[in-house]
């Protein structure tokens, strides 16, 4: 006879296993909840201080490819509550990939190193590298920077890669420009692929630390070039400095 139970607190189906009869919750998430509910009752659950249409609608957006950010903007929800829905809830429904950004046509130029083997002189050699530059010329400043939340530790090609690939489940070489945070909040590493290589830009703050979005804000937060230059410039107060200024 098969037993169909279901989860004490989130109505979830529960996993089979050799002690169903046993078994009250989905996950230990749940589980924790649940006990915490218990003991101070007077605490609402995130997901009931919104209405149900509300986290139906979120989540349909959220399986549909859209961010949280974006999902807490259309429904005016705090972007922590959206984000607790997709870690409690995401895993429900296959999410669909997102839309990729269309790539830059680049206009079909004779091959560079021909050029560059075809020069008799230094003036031919330089010439060949400015038609090189103006026909991959970008307009780069206009080019959005992914902020990647939360710090690392290693600032590697290799690893940034990775972690965009595993971490955050999207291609590293799509071209798209990712910021990374270091552990110790003085560098800041930008990683974007050019075929065939990878661009890494480094920002090493001398004194002080940078500016940079925690883990509990998401994964990434997406922001344009002129953005991204005015954080890293950002200088922070120091509490001496605070007190100065509340004594004028």
């Amino acid at each position: 006879m098969q037993i169909n139970k279901k989860c004490v607190y989130c109505g979830a189906d529960l996993p089979e296993s050799p002690q169903m009869y046993k078994r009250k919750y989905c996950s230990a998430t749940c589980s924790n909840k649940f006990r915490l509910r218990l003991k101070k009752p007077d605490v609402q659950a995130k997901l009931w201080q919104h209405k149900p249409e509300v986290f139906e609608a979120a989540m349909e957006m959220h399986w549909s490819g859209y961010g949280g950010a974006a999902i807490a903007r259309r429904f005016g929800v705090p972007a922590g509550t959206v984000y607790s829905w997709i870690h409690d809830f995401g895993e429900g429904r296959i999410r669909a990939e997102p839309e990729a950004l269309p790539q830059i046509k680049r206009p079909a130029v004779r091959p560079s190193k021909a050029r560059f083997n075809e020069a008799e002189n230094a003036d031919e050699w330089l010439c060949a590298l400015r038609e090189d530059m103006a026909a991959g010329e970008e307009t780069l400043g206009d080019l959005p920077v992914r902020l990647v939340c939360g710090v690392l530790h290693g600032q590697s090609a290799g690893k940034l890669a990775a972690v965009i690939a595993e971490g955050l489940k999207e291609n590293p070489m799509s071209g798209i420009s990712y910021a990374f945070c270091s552990k110790c909040r003085n560098t800041v590493t930008v990683i974007a692929w050019k075929e065939p290589i990878f661009e890494l830009s480094k920002y090493v703050k001398v004194c002080g630390t940078f500016t940079w979005p925690g883990e509990n804000l998401g994964r990434t937060i997406e922001v344009a070039k002129a953005e991204f230059d005015r954080l890293l410039f950002i200088k922070k107060v120091h509490k001496k400095a605070k007190k100065n200024i509340g004594k004028r």
